[in-house]
């Protein structure tokens, strides 16, 4: 199916494929006009293999959210930080990956680029600073909630409010803002190389995925979280007005 096809023909068919290759030590980018059979055999990888992995389908793809509507705390708690773990140890990296490689290739964008440059490493790095805080004190707070132990909830339910939790939260519900200003909505200059296509392609993927995982939280998690805490809070009100 992909043997006789260039790398390029592979991935203006679906874009996709670009990480597959990677992984597989294949940079498109430096081989696109190459047919991968022979880049296969140039490697010493197997073209079995390589064509196994391509038909794979690895785009995103939206999940049916309300099935977490009647999930636990803890199962949903747990999803959310593998999803933590897949952006920031695949999708960003690979993104922040290919914006690396555009000086070489799209000489004639060097502004937009060099925006890129910029701001993608400030984006990452406030996302992995965010995911931290959340793993940290948010589901750390709401994994106590769910706990036996009364001091502990108490002195937690003194420290934090999951009120302000998702106020914080909003100012993180639409982290690529900087980048869609820069690049006009994803808008691709008419002379964009085949790596700026895949690279816009990606940050679209990234986008799309955030969103998700941003919805999950807010209409989902923080409800769910919400509703503990009030029972939590009654409990002790209770408690308190009987001593």
């Amino acid at each position: 199916m992909f043997a006789k096809q260039t790398l390029a023909e592979i991935l203006v068919q679906n874009p996709a494929k670009a990480y597959t290759l990677y992984v597989l030590g294949i940079p498109f980018y430096c081989h696109e006009n190459e047919v991968l059979g022979q880049i296969c055999k140039e490697k010493n990888i197997s073209l079995l293999y390589v064509e196994k992995l391509l038909q794979e389908d690895t785009t995103f793809k939206p999940i049916e959210t309300r099935k977490f509507k009647n999930t636990s705390l803890t199962t949903l708690i747990n999803y959310l930080k593998y999803q933590h773990g897949i952006f920031l140890q695949k999708k960003i990296p690979f993104v922040k990956h290919l914006i690396e490689q555009l000086s070489s290739k799209d000489t004639q964008n060097q502004r937009l680029i060099n925006d890129l440059q910029i701001m993608f490493p400030l984006f990452a790095e406030d996302f992995i600073l965010h995911t931290r805080e959340e793993e940290n004190n948010l589901f750390y707070y709401i994994y106590a909630l769910q706990q036996n132990n009364s001091l502990l909830k108490y002195e937690l339910l003194q420290k934090y409010s999951l009120q302000a939790f998702a106020v914080a939260h909003d100012t993180h519900d639409d982290e690529l803002e900087g980048i869609r200003e820069i690049t006009q909505d994803y808008l691709l200059p008419s002379d964009a190389s085949l790596l700026l296509k895949i690279t816009f392609w990606y940050l679209q993927e990234l986008e799309k995925h955030l969103k998700q995982h941003a919805y999950i939280e807010n209409e989902i998690l923080f409800p769910k979280a919400l509703l503990l805490e009030n029972e939590v809070k009654s409990k002790w009100t209770k408690q308190s007005q009987w001593n």
